[in-house]
């Protein structure tokens, strides 16, 4: 789709509203007609939700450059890529494989903490968000993803309702915040027979414009999912094992997380203890010098958000997080009881003032409908300087 006239009014409108935060990478045209039509082009509901993605973009995740990096976070020798190229029926898409039915999203946040898990993930995200930018520099046209969602091999017992109501429904929500409109449509094949069971669960937990782009394709799958992709970019395995097509994309499959690796810590003793009510906010102020750096892990009981802020040296009573200058991304939803803890460090920066800096932990708990949830869940949160 080519960028009308009025959309072209509400492009500039918007970059000149964030012009402060946009990188040369990300400001392109098409980039800001998705946040434009994923949120109907309120730009006073766009403006605040588009500056977090730029900070998070500029944070040391480094996002920009995230595309050109190597795929080598450990949680990609299990969770392979999908992406495959143009679909060739659909004009300017291209086509993802999720391997959602036999991925071992289980042992996946058994190992590895939530904001790790994100980190593999943003590469891949990032990575079709690179796929679809070419395409849109090759075609002057809007371009999306197809994101084909292989469900064999997935089974609806109490591992999966906990996935479906807490880590997956969490990551569903990042790319729904961060990845505004960079999907065409979810395309969901080999679907069993329970499908229903697991939609009823799984539909409340998604944001309205995600379920509306879902398309469940039923028993004659392969031949409905041809009219969408050639086969080049569908995988292999589709194929009878006598058969060497129509399908011939190289995917990968999937590979189990070893049980012995799964996390089996326990909360430090000397963490802070924090009791935050459901809808409130906590913090944890550190200081420390520059150069030195700062790790953590946070073990919750319940839901929460969390970010780290660079704080003035003198002592704030009650820190307003707005006027505050954000030295890691803010997650906005991370699933608890946690099954790992969330562990990351950062170094901290030199300002050129002082030799000392202070930081400010931010937690934030929300509210959760799920029963297992205390009202008061405890965030407890460890901090080292090394």
């Amino acid at each position: 789709m080519s960028i009308t006239e009025s959309d072209r009014v509400a492009i500039n409108e918007l970059r000149e509203a964030v012009k402060d935060h946009l990188t040369p990478y990300y400001d392109t045209d098409f980039n800001l007609l998705r946040w434009l039509k994923g949120h109907d082009y309120k730009l006073d509901v766009i403006k605040p939700k588009l500056i977090n993605h730029l900070l998070f973009r500029k944070s040391d995740w480094d996002l920009d450059g995230l595309a050109e990096k190597p795929r080598d976070h450990p949680v990609h020798h299990h969770w392979k890529t999908g992406l495959t190229g143009e679909s060739g029926i659909i004009p300017n898409t291209i086509v993802n494989i999720e391997q959602t039915g036999s991925n071992d999203y289980w042992g996946m946040l058994q190992s590895y903490p939530t904001n790790e898990v994100l980190r593999a993930r943003v590469h891949d995200l990032e990575s079709m968000l690179k796929a679809v930018m070419d395409l849109e520099r090759k075609t002057n046209q809007q371009c999306s993803v197809i994101y084909i969602m292989d469900l064999t091999g997935i089974k609806f017992d109490k591992k999966t309702i906990t996935l479906l109501t807490g880590g997956l429904s969490a990551i569903s929500a990042f790319m729904a915040e961060h990845y505004v409109e960079l999907i065409h449509s979810f395309v969901l094949v080999n679907v069993p027979a329970f499908i229903s069971a697991i939609w009823t669960i799984a539909k409340p937990l998604l944001p309205e414009r995600t379920r509306n782009k879902c398309n469940i394709l039923g028993g004659e799958w392969r031949a409905e999912v041809l009219k969408m992709a050639e086969g080049r970019c569908l995988p292999s395995y589709w194929n009878d094992e006598e058969d060497d097509g129509p399908f011939t994309a190289p995917v990968e499959k999937c590979v189990p997380f070893p049980e012995e690796n799964y996390y089996k810590g326990k909360v430090p003793a000397n963490a802070d203890h924090l009791s935050v009510s459901a809808g409130k906010t906590g913090h944890v102020d550190i200081e420390v010098k520059t150069g030195q750096t700062l790790s953590w892990e946070i073990h919750a009981n319940g839901h929460f958000a969390f970010a780290i802020y660079e704080l003035p040296l003198v002592p704030l009573n009650s820190p307003e997080t707005d006027n505050l200058t954000r030295v890691y991304p803010l997650f906005s939803k991370i699933p608890g009881p946690t099954m790992v803890p969330c562990i990351d460090k950062i170094e901290c920066p030199s300002t050129g003032d002082s030799d000392l800096l202070r930081f400010l932990t931010h937690i934030f708990l929300v509210f959760s409908n799920l029963s297992y949830l205390v009202r008061q869940p405890t965030c407890l949160v460890s901090h080292t300087q090394n």
